[in-house]
């Protein structure tokens, strides 16, 4: 039976109190007359996210869902979480500070529907982040090319949107440490990208640290590329723990 949602939009957050309530304001306002649902994944902050979560889930409880983790796990494993979560036929994903606007969103899940594309990333016309975290994610992309294969120009950004098929494959991962864009790699090649608009973040601070973008290269190695794939390879359950949902879900996993 087709799905009643049309589009999932996950949004995993850490410490984004200031940007959230902005951020699924202008969300409902471009996507309007859509038959959508938000998925919220608060990744253990240390900050009031999670009241403002339980909120906005509250204000709008037939289109938001909130993911609470016990913990912090990290941005791959936080979308994984609410990937677990969605009912849309399509899934796109968002990042919490309002860098990526809603707006080219739908113009990536237009391309899609037109498309028999699996995935639609985001590239980034001019890119808004600090220096080093362009350094680290330009070398993250050289490591993904040589160990990985992946064509010099396209372009791997946590901003996407895929269909439903290609979101069961992901959640069969049962890894410690996802690495999505490895995983999406290496289930499908019906890939594009379209260029969007990135703006400057207005408010907080990024939860990127230098720290963070090493782990995610050695990822790549050991999770992405066929030479990681010889000597790593984990099993186990998912490694996030949902600690609550709200807003029509359930927790029973």
């Amino acid at each position: 039976m087709p799905s009643a949602i049309d589009l999932s939009i996950v949004v995993p957050t850490f410490n984004g109190s200031l940007t959230l309530e902005g951020l699924v304001d202008e969300i409902l306002s471009v996507f309007g007359g859509e038959q959508i649902e938000i998925v919220l994944v608060n990744d253990g902050s240390v900050d009031d996210t999670e009241s403002i979560c339980r909120r906005i889930a509250q204000t709008f409880p037939a289109t938001v869902k909130f993911v609470q983790l016990a913990r912090n796990f990290g941005e791959h494993n936080a979308v994984l979480a609410g990937l677990s979560r969605v009912s849309g036929a399509c899934v796109g994903i968002l990042d919490d500070d309002g860098q990526n606007p809603p707006a080219e969103l739908l113009r990536m899940w237009k391309r899609l529907r037109e498309t028999g594309d699996d995935v639609v990333y985001g590239r980034y016309l001019h890119k808004q982040h600090s220096w080093w975290r362009n350094a680290g994610s330009w070398l993250n992309g050289l490591v993904a090319t040589i160990l990985g294969g992946k064509p010099r120009d396209l372009y791997l950004s946590s901003f996407k949107v895929m269909r439903r098929p290609l979101v069961q494959e992901l959640l069969k991962y049962r890894g410690s440490r996802p690495y999505l864009d490895g995983l999406i790699w290496r289930s499908t090649r019906r890939i594009s990208q379209l260029d969007v608009v990135h703006r400057r973040r207005q408010l907080g601070q990024s939860g990127y640290t230098p720290r963070k973008l090493i782990w995610l290269g050695l990822d790549m190695i050991f999770c992405f590329s066929n030479v990681g794939w010889r000597f790593v390879r984990r099993a186990g359950p998912p490694p996030f723990v949902i600690r609550d949902v709200q807003a029509g879900d359930t927790a029973g996993d």
